[in-house]
Order: C-alpha cells, then sequence, then structure tokens
C-alpha cells in the first residue's frame, strides 16, 4: 500500500491558513493589503466580539467582475503575477493568491465586488472553504468582505485566542502599521458600534503621524530625507529622550511593505549608540525604497520579512542616514518639547561614529604633572577646555548652549539656565562626562589618548581570568592612555597614565576598567568594548553631583557641549538636559 498521497484540496486550503491566518489581526492585514493594492482611497474596518464572531473590511478600490470573485478563492490564483520575472519586481503587497482561500477555509466568508464601470455587483458565500452559493447583487463600487465565526471548524486553533482586548489590540498595532506606510488612505475602525480611530487622507507622512500620535511626542519627530545611490531613505525618529524597552513602536518599511527586518534595527541602533541606555530602543517610522530586484520579498508566509541583495552596504546606508538626523537634531534643540510626558525613560548602547570633536595634544613627560589642558579655576586638571574651540566658535553660528543666561546650580549638581522660552535644567555630571567621552572617543579613534609616565611605577593584581584578558589586551588599553607589563602572576606593572586621570586614584580605575573589559569582551566586538572603556573612564573623571561650580567654569561647560555635535544625553544614555516651557511654569502657577 502506498505511503505517499495527495492531500485533498480542503486540506491543503487548512494548511495554507495556519501559516497566513495566526489570529484576527492577520485577517485585517491580508484584507486590507487587498484593498490598498485595488488603489482604494477609503477602508473601513468593523470588528465583533474579539474578532472571532465578524471581521469587515470595505474599501473604496477597483472591485472585481463575477468571473475574477471566483477565481480570486482558487489557491495560487493572483493578479499581480504572470511569468518568472515578476517575482523579481514585486511593487505589490499581494502576490501569492493564498489569501482569500485561506481566510475562507476556517471561516464563514462574504465577498461582495463591483467594478466601477458595472451596473451589478457579485456576491460569493463560502463555509470551511466550501463555495455555498454565488448571485448577482446591488453594492457600491470596491470590495466588501465580511469573515464570521473565524476557525469554527478548528476549535483547537480558537482556544489559542486571547481575550477581546488583547485581540484587539493587535488590530490596533496591524493597522497602524498599514496607515503609516499609506497617509494617502482615510482608514477608520469600529469596534462593535463604537468609533475607535478614524485618520482621514493625510497630505503626508508628518500629518498621518499627528493624527495616530499625541500632539506632544509629533512635534519632537527628527525628520530624515536621504537618498544615497539608488537608496532612498525618509522617516521620523524620536530624539534620544524618549525610547522604549521594546522595538515595537519602531515601524520598518521596504518598498511600502511592513516588515520586521533585525539588520534594519541594529543600522537604525547603531546610529544611537551612547545616547539610549542598554536595552532600549527609539520609536519612530523609517522607509526604504529601492528596486525591487534589490529585495526578496517572497521569503515569508506572511511576507513580513525580507531578504536584501546587499544587507552589508543598505545597513551602512540607514545608519549614516540617521546619525545624520541626529546631529542635525542638536541645532535646534531648545526649539523641540523635550519634556514629552508618560514616555518611557531611559538610555544606553554602543557605537562608533564620526563626530567632530576639540582636537588634544600627545603629551609624554618624565614626571607626573598638571595636565596641559587649559583650565578654569578650581576644576584644575579635571576640565579640558581648549582654544581651538574658540577659534572654531568665532566662525560658526553663534553657540546654543552658550547663548543660554546662566542662573545658578541647584543643590551643587544641577545648572539652571534660562532659555527664551523656559528654564533649562542640566545635568553638570552627565554633561561634563559626555564632553569628556567624546574628546576620549576621538583620540583612541585616531590613535590612543594622551598619556604621562610615572616617575614611580605601580602595581595591580587581578584574577588569572583577566590576567589572562589583560595581557591579551594591551593594545587596548594603550588606546586608553595606558602603558602596561606583565609582571609575574597576576601582576602588572603600570608605567604610565591616562594624563587626564592624574587626579584619580590610578589602581582603582584600572581595576574597574580591567573587571568591566574582561565582561564586555564575551559579547562585544572591539570597537563597542573600546567604547565601553571610554564610557567609564569619562564617568570617572568628570565632575561630580555635590561638587560647586563657578559661573566662569559653568560658560566653560556650555561652550564645551557647544562644540559637540550630540549632546543630548550621557555617554550612558541619561538624560543631559531638561527644558521646562514658560507655558508649563504658568499652568503651574494658574497663570494660564
Amino acid at each position: 500500500m502506498a505511503r505517499i498521497r495527495v492531500l485533498p484540496e480542503w486540506l491543503t486550503n487548512k494548511i495554507a491558513a495556519g501559516e497566513v491566518v495566526e489570529r484576527p489581526a492577520s485577517v485585517v492585514k491580508e484584507l486590507v493589503e487587498n484593498a490598498i493594492d485595488a488603489e482604494s482611497r477609503r477602508i473601513a474596518i468593523e470588528i465583533q466580539g474579539r474578532g472571532c464572531r465578524t471581521i469587515r473590511v470595505v474599501d473604496d478600490g477597483f472591485g472585481m467582475e463575477e468571473d475574477d470573485v471566483i477565481l480570486a478563492l482558487e489557491r495560487h490564483a493572483t493578479s499581480k503575477i504572470e511569468k518568472d520575472e515578476d517575482l523579481a519586481a514585486i511593487r505589490t503587497l499581494g502576490f501569492r493568491g493564498e489569501a482569500l482561500p485561506s481566510l475562507a477555509a476556517v471561516s464563514k466568508f462574504e465577498l461582495t465586488s463591483r467594478t466601477r464601470d458595472s451596473t451589478a455587483g457579485t456576491q460569493i458565500f463560502v463555509s470551511g472553504g466550501v463555495v455555498k452559493k454565488v448571485n448577482q447583487c446591488g453594492c457600491p463600487p470596491g470590495t466588501q468582505v465580511w469573515v464570521r465565526d473565524l476557525f469554527f471548524n478548528q476549535p483547537a486553533r480558537r482556544k489559542f485566542l486571547k481575550t477581546e482586548k488583547t485581540e484587539f489590540g493587535h488590530v490596533v498595532d496591524t493597522l497602524t502599521r498599514l496607515a503609516l506606510s499609506r497617509p494617502e488612505i482615510h482608514f477608520s475602525l469600529r469596534l462593535r458600534d463604537r468609533q475607535v480611530h478614524d485618520w482621514p487622507a493625510a497630505v503626508n507622512l508628518q500629518q498621518r503621524l499627528a493624527q495616530i500620535f499625541s500632539r506632544g511626542f509629533s512635534q519632537s519627530w527628527l525628520p530624515l530625507s536621504q537618498q544615497q545611490g539608488s537608496v532612498a531613505i525618509e522617516g521620523y525618529l524620536s530624539p534620544p529622550e524618549l525610547h522604549r524597552s521594546s522595538s515595537r513602536m519602531l515601524f520598518l518599511y521596504v518598498n511600502g511593505r511592513a516588515v520586521r527586518d533585525q539588520l534594519l534595527r541594529i543600522a537604525i541602533l547603531e546610529a544611537y549608540r551612547t545616547l539610549l541606555p542598554k536595552g532600549q530602543f527609539p520609536l519612530g517610522v523609517l522607509l526604504l525604497e529601492l528596486p525591487a530586484q534589490e529585495v526578496d520579498v517572497n521569503v515569508h508566509p506572511t511576507k513580513a520579512e525580507v531578504r536584501f541583495q546587499d544587507p552589508r552596504g543598505l545597513s551602512k546606508k540607514v545608519t549614516r542616514a540617521v546619525q545624520t538626523a541626529l546631529s542635525g537634531m542638536e541645532r535646534q534643540r531648545w526649539a523641540r518639547p523635550l519634556a514629552a510626558k508618560g514616555w518611557q525613560r531611559a538610555v544606553e548602547i554602543p557605537a562608533q561614529q564620526e563626530l567632530k570633536q576639540v582636537p588634544l595634544k600627545k603629551m609624554a613627560v618624565a614626571e607626573p604633572r598638571p595636565s596641559s589642558y587649559e583650565t578654569v579655576d578650581a576644576l584644575s586638571a579635571e576640565f579640558p577646555i581648549s582654544k581651538d574651540l574658540e577659534e572654531e566658535k568665532e566662525e560658526a553660528v553663534r553657540g546654543i548652549f552658550d547663548d543660554l543666561e546662566v542662573i545658578g546650580q541647584l543643590h551643587h549638581a544641577y545648572i539652571l539656565c534660562e532659555a527664551k522660552d523656559g528654564l533649562i535644567l542640566i545635568d553638570q555630571h552627565a554633561a561634563h562626562e559626555r564632553v569628556f567621552f567624546e574628546i576620549f572617543r576621538q583620540e583612541a579613534i585616531g590613535g590612543e589618548l594622551p598619556s604621562q609616565i610615572l616617575i614611580v611605577p605601580e602595581t595591580i593584581e587581578v584574577t588569572a581570568e583577566e590576567a589572562a584578558w589583560l595581557e591579551d589586551s594591551l593594545p587596548l588599553f594603550s588606546r586608553l592612555g595606558f602603558e602596561l607589563e606583565p609582571f609575574g602572576t597576576n601582576t602588572f606593572v603600570i608605567r604610565a597614565v591616562p594624563a587626564v586621570a592624574l587626579r584619580q586614584e590610578v589602581q582603582r580605575l584600572l581595576l574597574e576598567l580591567v573587571a568591566s573589559g574582561c565582561e564586555g569582551a564575551r559579547s562585544l566586538g572591539a570597537e563597542a568594548l573600546l567604547e565601553k572603556l571610554l564610557q567609564s573612564m569619562a564617568c570617572r573623571v568628570a565632575i561630580k553631583a555635590g561638587q560647586k561650580m563657578g559661573k566662569d567654569e559653568i560658560m566653560a561647560l556650555l561652550k564645551q557641549l557647544d562644540g559637540l555635535d550630540l549632546s543630548s544625553t550621557c555617554p550612558h544614555g541619561r538624560p543631559l538636559w531638561w527644558k521646562i516651557t514658560l507655558e508649563e511654569l504658568e499652568r503651574m502657577f494658574d497663570r494660564a
């Protein structure tokens, strides 16, 4: 007896449905994508009872004739492709011809459609994949689809569905992704008899963002628009102070198709390194347009993933575009409302960016002495100030931090400044830490940090694991400004240290760096590890909360901040400054 047999069509349709239809949100996705492909200008969705009882999608697209309505419910019946070459140049959202037959196989399905030049429409009824009736009917141009009793013939699948609130949340998320990719279409969503969302056709993506997100948040978006070769990159991203603990609010699109792509996510995070806290993600919308032949959309049953012809090259282009947007953000920092209430806060992730920094001179002397960085009063060697910055400043547009009127210090931890439209608070430790980190990073990228030779060498003793790692990492510590030599079992001699760290407890600083580096080496690449160590050094040598600063010292720090391309957060991602607007103050005192 033969073991291999051809499965009946009703069973293959159920199997296909298992890949395409995971939950009610999958139904909405497939039907709305079909409506978009049909050049609809209005798409309305109605949901009843956890999405299982009824899902209705109505569009005003070009509709179908009777023959097409019947064929549309056959597997692999599609108007999107005809020949092999079409697969390499797909621009539509649907193309497999699996959505409608898959939906009809696991529901009680009804479809009504009419073309714009027909006098009557066609209505078809299907139950569990079996066509029950086809007839003519009166209906407006476009297509209406009812999906009732989803999974009625698959009770096991139905058991896995969550509560109505959860399932509806997935529907909203799905529709949001589709609406962001097509701002020119009017979308509406109803739950039972209540209008939940109504997003009229928008002029552009910015207007659609304002419809979907809160007013305070939408004003903070950073615009992004670049053409790099054959790739166009556009969108809006959040400034570093706005972030979330998941990437769910980072919407990615390739040629108008919403995708989940790890490569693009990593490319965006690369640009935010040292600006976001560990495990945090920016929010925003990123749209990529590239030649259809350079991307394969036929690699996932629900078309949620794609494959790129040149993933590494595309990744670099995305990172570069996002870095440019973040750099541009700094030149209008007081214009954007930083105090966006209700959004999760946090910040860090490592990366290498070429930023314009203040140059430092290499030092090599025979004995320890104060750093040759120009200093301001009591901050002495701890606070680097460069004459080059002053010269640069005269040529550039007037400073931003330097334009602020310094009021003073609060609890010897926060600098208070007056801006034209409010009060700016600056965390002195975070600000100084960012200045040091950017200076350190430029020196390390170009070679190594300035160092000073110790008249009397010191020694440190580390664990066996740290000793093995440190011996292999001596070139890395040389870039940090340390000169170390092995000296017996687990012991190292310190012959030179970074010039800026002379006032620190050198042994303690080095032990902290070794412990941090040895731990980070397990998961970080060489450059990311270097940045992690530079972050630790910058944190250690920066001004601490509780240190009193004179006005001249504060002004020197503000000038240093103006010399940086990125100065919204400390290197670990904590906010560096915060703004309270006059409008907020007036509300506090009932003067609004």
